[in-house]
């Protein structure tokens, strides 16, 4: 199975500039501890052929693929007919999570409606992830060819619980042998990203088997490297060298 994990972020407000979309950095910061890693990020908004295209290329692309939004109790909240006129599957109802819902409304004092109790439903053969966080059920559906989808709660709250709750275990079980990159990282002030690069370039510094970043900003530059670790005595000496060259500008 491929480690690579595509994210897909379903809401028009998203792309609206109405909701900032944190997916992708909560996904990520979860991933990069685990040694694994976000290979791509997508948005799209509310519509069906958008949904179904979206995950159609994602999985020509990789094995794993994470779709959040869509599964409040609203009209607008397409993803799950989506999927199930994507993959030919019955929309039915987790009775577990429709359990979990009505105990959630009866501590507020409320009633369950036939709304709200959309929020239950998941696609025939899926496994229901309980969400911690909020009433939507989250669900794993295991596809043909070793294709796995996550159908993730949007809210940030909701999404982060699922993750840490059922994405993340999963994912270690799957991939037990995955390992963190090894990762330095060094401060520069005083000197602009370009001028950087063209200091190491004069001083003709390849990086050998070591990735390298820049991100600059508030008037520093840090310089992200990072190698598998097995590389680490590679990227101990790429860390020597760059400091030797920047000595004069480093801010740590």
């Amino acid at each position: 199975m491929n480690s690579a994990i595509e994210l897909i972020s379903i809401g028009t407000e998203l792309l609206s500039g109405r909701t900032l979309n944190t997916h992708a950095q909560t996904l990520g910061a979860a991933l990069s501890v685990m040694g694994l890693n976000v290979s791509r990020d997508t948005t799209i908004p509310d519509k069906t052929d958008t949904i179904q295209s979206a995950i159609r290329e994602a999985f020509e692309r990789t094995d794993i693929v994470i779709v959040s939004g869509g599964l409040g109790p609203t009209s607008d909240d397409i993803t799950r007919e989506a999927l199930s006129e994507l993959f030919g599957r019955k929309i039915v109802t987790s009775a577990a999570a429709l359990e979990e819902i009505k105990k959630r409304y009866a501590v507020r004092g409320h009633t369950m409606n036939p709304a709200s109790e959309r929020m239950a439903h998941i696609l025939n053969g899926a496994e229901a992830l309980l969400n911690s966080a909020g009433a939507a059920v989250a669900q794993r559906l295991d596809l043909p060819g070793e294709k796995v989808l996550f159908v993730v709660p949007g809210p940030p709250g909701e999404f982060a619980a699922v993750l840490s709750d059922h994405i993340v275990p999963w994912l270690i079980q799957q991939f037990p042998d995955a390992t963190p990159l090894e990762l330095r990282i060094l401060t520069t002030q005083g000197i602009g990203e370009s001028d950087i690069v063209t200091r190491l370039e004069a001083a003709g510094f390849q990086p050998l088997e070591t990735d390298i970043g820049f991100y600059p900003g508030c008037g520093k530059v840090e310089i992200r490297l990072t190698a598998p670790k097995e590389k680490t005595a590679m990227l101990d000496e790429v860390e020597r060298t760059l400091r030797e060259l920047l000595h004069d500008h480093l801010a740590d």
